[in-house]
Parts: structure tokens; C-alpha cells; sequence
């Protein structure tokens, strides 16, 4: 063969052994799989609503009426109270956040109101209601009260014939309240 043309035939193998050797050295490496199992425990949820009589509610006027003023146990213009409901997180292992509002109230005299405090500042409206937080594992029952007021008067006549009217069926007023607490996320400590 002659040397002109051995020439480019050897610098041809000379890249092939390259490459092939480069080929190699890219796949030539320690690879190693290792496998570890964790575990997390899910925190429980047991926030309840804790009214020890089935559920119900006993709304309670705030003071005493005079019986000369007013029948025990019988609300009209000019009287107020609050309705107590027990809740619970004593089980829950997460913080949460709870709203409470009636929801269903049937005889409700129109002047009426309720209120997320004992001032009657706030009232209960579709966007307001009573909010609150229980830590997780609260140790206790926590007494939440939702207000009322029938106020006695606003200086207009249209107020007193409301009054009136409501007075005149006597009727007795129920409430259905909801009750709802959420999980509060969870938040890193640093």
C-alpha cells in the first residue's frame, strides 16, 4: 500500500479508537441505589359541637327581668341575652378555626337582632359571624356565646308596629345555628 494512501486509513482509526474510548469513559461510573422507608402519622380531627342535650341550645336572657316588667322567661322589646355554645377541639390534633351564625331562625321578631358581642356592636350578617381559634388539644370545652337584642325602641312609629305585630302572635322563636371549624395550616417554626 502505499503511504499517501495508508495515511488518512490510519488517522481514521486513530479517531475510532478515540471516540470508542471516550464512549467508554462516559459510561464507566459507580452507581449505587439505596432505599430508606419514613413514616408521618396524620393528625387527627375530632372538633365538636359539645351541647350536652342533644344538640340543643338554651338561648339565655342576660339579666334578670323585674316580674313586674316582663313574665319569667319571656322576651319583648327592651330585653337581651345570648345563646352559649359549646364546642371542642379537646381531640383534635391540629389548630382550628371555627365560625358560628344562626342559620335558621323561624318567629324571629323583625326587630331582632344577633350580635358577636355582648355591646351589640357587631351584627350577625351573612359575611359576619362569631370566629374564634382552638389550639390543638384544647384541653377544655370553650363556652362561645351568640348575642341578641330586641331593642325597645328606635323613634320611628314603623319600628313600634313591627313590635307590635310580633307581640300580638305570641309565638316562640327556634334557632338552628351552624357550627364550622376548619383546620388552621400549619406553619413552619423557622
Amino acid at each position: 500500500m502505499n503511504k499517501k494512501k495508508a495515511a488518512p486509513i490510519v488517522v481514521l482509526v486513530a479517531i475510532a479508537v478515540t471516540a470508542l474510548g471516550l464512549a467508554a469513559a462516559v459510561y464507566a461510573k459507580y452507581v449505587s441505589r439505596i432505599t430508606r422507608t419514613g413514616s408521618a402519622t396524620v393528625a387527627k380531627w375530632a372538633f365538636t359541637e359539645d351541647n350536652s342535650s342533644e344538640g340543643t341550645v338554651t338561648c339565655e336572657l342576660d339579666r334578670t327581668y323585674n316580674t313586674n316588667t316582663l313574665v319569667d322567661g319571656k322576651i319583648a322589646p327592651g330585653t337581651s341575652g345570648y345563646c352559649p355554645i359549646e364546642i371542642s377541639n379537646a381531640n383534635t390534633e391540629v389548630a382550628v378555626d371555627f365560625e358560628i351564625a344562626p342559620s335558621t331562625v323561624t318567629n324571629q321578631p323583625e326587630n331582632l337582632k344577633f350580635y358577636t358581642d355582648a355591646a351589640h356592636q357587631n351584627e350577625i350578617t351573612g359575611s359576619t359571624k362569631v370566629t374564634g381559634r382552638l389550639l390543638p388539644n384544647a384541653a377544655n370545652t370553650t363556652t362561645v356565646n351568640v348575642y341578641w337584642n330586641w331593642a325597645y325602641e328606635d323613634g320611628t312609629y314603623a319600628y313600634d308596629t313591627k313590635d307590635t305585630a310580633d307581640g300580638a302572635t305570641g309565638s316562640t322563636m327556634t334557632i338552628t345555628f351552624d357550627v364550622i371549624g376548619t383546620q388552621v395550616q400549619p406553619t413552619p417554626t423557622n
